[in-house]
């Protein structure tokens, strides 16, 4: 028996309330999981093998975890073990904490959630249970404000027409309220006596899935079929809202439940600096490797010559040979360094704290950005390309009627006109408000003229069959805006998934037509007119009622809504609204001429309106009803409903009438155009990736500054493939790069075919900016994985919506608008901010100083553990590469873990190279990110230069001056070794010293406790028994041992001071140098923190362009 209940052979579960449906060939009841969530990963048993398993994938922790193999092997270490474990157990016990802490928070919050109080009824008795012991099968009665405990079907409410309200906001992020309602055989079944007959229903349903948003099933009841779908589904973790009670079924509990199903762990990305990080440990470990095999064949030559005969041959010469390779390698792994996965990790997540915590990235609610990994802080500062969405992403998503084209005529709001926020606009109080109030609309034509909204609807009185009425009436119906009132005051306002919705009911309003209620399956409007002594009040001619028989939901796929109702005097009307590319194609008769209709849509599109064509369907009676039978069958088949309930309205959804065009005005974002402009001198690339019209996005990235006025406009509108092909090629052919490439949805389509893709990303990325219009949510996804596989560069998608969904997941760095379309984009992203402007400081500041101080973290790591291992291969020249360590146990155990640790990690916590007033002046200054230029293989070379010369003079200066006697030889030696460590810890500090711009009293403290701890350590271990017992007190008294460290402090010191000097003084390649110099500080910022730089640019005058950086 299948423990998820399905029957076997059958893709779907049966479910009654009485526990009692069998099993068809076991005659068993099927057993399914248990209604408690379990979201911690371990139990006290699992932990430590499951954590250590998790650890030990890292190729970092495995290699050390080989090399702490290797040095417990005698034959073959010269170090004790410790030097190796001890380093590797604080490593993978840091981690464990951190897993364990944060698992035991899991742990402690669903037992909370399982022990919560729930009422259900059983064998129609009420039981007190927790929500752990809820069962499928079980009927739950649930009270207002109270959360939904598992997902279930809704079988009867406190309402008389079965219908509630839940609220969503803890699974999608929505704020507004969705409506439910129950069948109306289930009410009866609920309370009847007469159903404790327990074989009279069933339901069967899908099996569990993550899609939040659907449902399929079917009730039976006395052997008849009933379709199910999400309208009656309640999914657990939503709040029941504005409704006493309900009764539900529950169909899927615990993990089976759709919030469980979403909450699988995020896929891990890397960025791109953790590859590059990653090569370059691959690239260290093969120089290590290297030169242990020199070290090895120089000895196997040296010892066969000259040493052979002061050694038993206990080995074979090559024994010998794989015995001192393997010896060097643990001798020198201290090479690649072990604490750098970590303490990037940490520094990451310093960073990520930081974007959370800014204050500058909140709005006046108080709320921030967020950051939902740390993994990709870092990505931030390398981005070269932003793809994003323009509804609620660019603009505000606050939807406001403006315009609307009927009968060949355009009606205007009197309204002064602005798509930049921030400007006042309205004085139609009813088309912002939904009050009721006074609203008046004139003629657009050549010479507009006044037509008062009582002359304008004496006409539709007269006649409801008048082409203004039809269309007033199309958008005061075809919606699913819900009618809510205040119980204090008693207003009305509407609520709805998607604004525009909102704002056409309320446009419908202000022309007279007025939705005041939705009771079931009613929709309620009252044709209004003004009061005839000219007062601002409205007074209702009469009440028109519809009957909704069948709703065909928006979809970003479908681009178009339809409802379907039948009016007081029995007839069957169709309206439908959608894209102009839907709707057309369907229309076969026109109010006006089509190509009056879409002027007017085209000019509105023009000033940057978002557009919608209406049209209408009269409905044949037995049509309707044969086509009705036919679709409630095809929802009654689980498995193939999608493909043939969309055959279905496929069919419906033709010879429409076409009755008008709506105009809704989207205001831009505050901040958006600045912010646009800095992303483009900053080297950033923006394409716009909406669904709108071609025009309207054109005019949209006009106002936003995508578009300028020195681009180039290049619109591709290929209606077949080779046409698709030619147009592609003349415009390579005439290709520059200030020009704007423009392509709707279906041209699109075209030019992602295999014989196209190649060209038309050429042609995108030799231009400034990029717009795809009417874009569904898969080919926003497939133009970002075109431009994420067509070239090397860090791309970011944002947006606000559920269709950004894919788009966001498909680029390197996802960003999440919290928007009013819910939180799927936010929770599907890496990060999310309140506005788009605040994105401008994602990445210009806290991305261009994540990847900064990350780079310099690396760099100075790779420096000082190439400065402290190359020792033991410097002195094995001089010792016959005899693998014998250059340094004791302790010294090689605590160099990276505890004398150099904190600084590296607090400065790559709180460096800034500039100040931050100085940085936001010159967004040029983020191109160093995007071309690599903080981490490329010239930096690396540069560091590692530098590294082997500290190492040669740190090893070469002891062993001259400080050594007394024979080399090797006991005091002699380890005064040598004592001595050259005693030179590296402080001129490494020394170098990052000078590398150091910001000076806080935290960095100046780390320095002090990571200095203080390694005099403290070499003085205490002296007085340890062992080989270096005594040798400290030794080697200070010897006069060689100051002269070698003044000797060596100056070699290494002096040159990076000079250079330094150089780069501060006379450096003009690099601006952040020049920025840095007092008297252009002071130039850029007087001392009111006022600009008096002027018109000079000099940032775009020293920082190459991104074309011509070569990574």
């Amino acid at each position: 028996m299948e423990r998820r209940g399905t029957i076997l052979g059958q893709p779907y579960r049966l479910v009654d309330p009485f526990h009692i449906e069998r099993d068809e060939r076991t005659h068993q009841r099927p057993t399914f999981i248990s209604n408690a969530i379990h979201t911690s990963k371990y139990t006290f048993f699992n932990f430590l093998p499951l954590c250590l398993l998790q650890e030990f994938r890292r190729s970092a922790n495995l290699y050390f975890l080989v090399i702490a193999i290797l040095q417990s092997i005698k034959q073959i270490s010269p170090l004790t073990p410790v030097t190796a474990i001890a380093p590797l157990v604080m490593v993978v016990s840091v981690s464990l904490l951190r897993e364990a802490i944060e698992d035991r928070k899991k742990r402690l919050s669903d037992s909370l959630i399982n022990a919560k109080p729930m009422v259900v009824l059983r064998n129609f008795e009420e039981q007190h249970i927790v929500w752990e012991s809820i069962q499928v099968g079980d009927l739950v009665r649930i009270h207002e404000r109270e959360a939904i405990p598992a997902d279930g079907i809704l079988l009867a409410s406190s309402e008389e027409n079965g219908s509630c309200f839940i609220d969503t906001s803890n699974l999608d992020g929505e704020a507004n309220l969705k409506l439910r309602a129950s069948l109306r055989v289930t009410t009866k079944l609920v309370f009847d006596n007469t159903s404790r007959d327990k074989e009279k229903y069933f339901i069967k349903c899908e099996q569990p899935d993550q899609d939040l948003y659907r449902f399929a099933g079917n009730l039976s009841v006395d052997s008849k079929m009933y379709s199910l779908s999400e309208k009656q589904f309640l999914p657990r973790g939503s709040t029941l809202m504005n409704t006493k009670w309900v009764m539900l079924l529950v169909v899927y509990t615990g993990h089976d439940t759709k919030v469980m199903k979403n909450a699988r762990a995020a896929h891990h990305k890397l960025s791109h600096l953790d590859l590059r990080m990653s090569r370059t440990v691959v690239f260290v470990f093969f120089i290590q490797v290297l030169l242990c095999a020199i070290a090895a064949c120089v000895h196997h030559f040296y010892f066969d010559a000259s040493v052979l005969q002061h050694v038993g041959d206990n080995h074979s010469k090559s024994q010998e040979s794989v015995l001192l390779f393997l010896s060097f390698i643990v001798l020198m792994n201290t090479l690649i360094p072990i604490s750098l996965v970590v303490t990037v990790e940490i520094i990451k997540t310093v960073h990520a704290k930081f974007i959370t915590w800014d204050n500058k990235m909140r709005c006046t609610n108080g709320q921030g950005a967020m950051a939902n990994t740390s993994s990709l802080t870092d990505e931030l500062g390398q981005v070269k390309y932003i793809f994003t969405d323009k509804t609620g992403t660019l603009t505000q998503n606050q939807m406001v009627f403006r315009k609307c084209s009927v009968g060949g005529g355009v009606y205007v709001a009197k309204q002064k006109r602005s798509l930049l926020s921030g400007v006042s606009i309205s004085s139609l109080d009813a088309l912002n408000t939904g009050t009721t109030g006074a609203s008046s609309f004139h003629s657009d034509d050549s010479q507009p003229s006044e037509l008062p909204p009582i002359s304008f609807f004496r006409r539709v009185l007269k006649n409801l069959e008048s082409r203004e009425s039809r269309f007033a009436l199309a958008m005061s119906l075809c919606h699913t805006v819900v009618c809510e009132y205040d119980r204090a005051t008693g207003a009305l306002s509407y609520n709805s998934d998607s604004p525009d919705e909102c704002a056409l009911v309320r446009g419908a309003e202000a022309m007279g037509v007025r939705l005041f209620e939705r009771c079931g399956h009613k929709l309620y409007v009252a044709i209004t007119e003004e009061d005839r002594h000219g007062s601002h009040l409205k007074t209702v001619a009469y009440i028109l009622t519809f009957q909704i028989l069948r709703v065909i939901h928006f979809s970003s796929d479908r681009k178009r809504m339809t409802i379907i109702v039948r009016d007081e005097n029995g007839g069957i009307k169709l309206f439908c609204k959608g894209a102009d590319s839907v709707i057309l194609e369907r229309c076969d008769h026109y109010l006006s001429s089509k190509e009056e209709t879409m002027a007017h849509a085209t000019q509105f599109a023009e000033e940057g309106y978002r557009i919608l064509l209406f049209a209408e369907r009269d409905l044949d009676e037995n049509y309707y009803n044969t086509w009705e039978d036919r679709y409630d069958d095809a929802e009654l088949d689980i498995h193939s409903k999608e493909s043939k309930t969309q055959a279905l309205i496929d069919e419906l959804e033709k010879h429409f009438t076409l009755i008008g065009a709506s105009a809704v005005e989207d205001k831009l974002q505050v901040g958006v155009p600045e912010t646009i402009s800095l992303f483009q001198k900053a080297g950033i690339k923006i394409w716009v990736l909406t669904g709108d019209k071609l025009e309207t996005s054109l005019e949209m990235g006009k106002l936003c500054r995508v578009v300028t006025p020195k681009m180039q406009e290049v619109i591709i509108r290929g209606a077949t493939r080779h046409e698709m092909t030619q147009q592609l090629e003349k415009a390579l052919e005439n290709s520059k790069e200030s020009q704007a490439v423009l392509i709707d949805g279906s041209a699109l389509t075209l030019a992602l075919l295999p014989a196209n893709r190649k060209n038309f990303l050429k042609l995108a990325l030799q231009s400034a900016t990029v717009i795809v219009c009417r874009a569904s949510p898969i080919q926003k996804a497939l133009v970002v994985e075109l431009v994420k596989a067509g070239v090397p560069d860090v791309t970011l998608a944002v947006g606000d919506g559920a269709n950004d969904v894919s788009m966001i997941r498909a680029a390197h760095v996802g960003v999440g608008v919290m928007g009013q379309e819910g939180m799927q984009a936010v929770r599907s992203a890496d990060y999310a901010v309140q506005q788009f402007s605040h994105l401008g400081r994602l990445l210009l500041y806290h991305g261009r100083l994540s990847y900064l101080r990350t780079t310099q973290c690396i760099d100075y790591f790779l420096y000082k553990n190439i400065v402290f291992t190359l020792p033991h291969f410097i002195y094995g020249i001089a010792s016959a590469f005899s693998a014998q360590t250059f340094f004791c146990d302790l010294y090689i155990t605590a160099y990276n873990v505890v004398f150099t640790a904190l600084p590296v990690t607090v400065r790559a916590v709180m460096e800034t190279d500039l100040l931050e007033a100085i940085a936001a002046k010159f967004p040029e200054l983020y191109r160093f990110g995007a071309t690599s230029m903080f981490f490329s293989h010239r930096t690396m070379a540069k560091s590692s230069t530098l590294a082997v010369c500290h190492a040669l003079i740190t090893t070469a200066v002891p062993l001259l001056l400080v050594q007394h006697g024979n080399l090797g030889e006991g005091d002699s030696f380890w005064a040598a070794s004592v001595a050259s460590f005693f030179y590296i810890v402080p001129i490494v500090h020394f170098q990052i010293f000078f590398e150091t711009w910001n000076w806080t009293w935290l960095i100046c403290l780390t320095y002090a406790l990571s200095l203080g701890a390694f005099f403290m350590c070499i003085a205490v271990y002296d007085h340890f028994t062992g080989d270096i017992e005594g040798v400290w007190r030794t080697v200070i008294a010897r006069k060689g041992f100051w002269l070698g460290f003044a000797l060596a402090s100056v070699a290494c010191i002096l040159p990076v001071v000079a250079y330094k000097c150089y780069e501060e003084n006379f450096e003009t390649s690099n601006p952040v140098h020049i920025l840095r110099r007092t008297r252009l500080q002071n130039k850029v910022l007087d001392s009111s923190g006022v600009d008096t730089l002027g018109s000079t640019d000099l940032a775009t005058a020293v920082v190459p362009s991104p074309q011509s950086t070569n990574k």
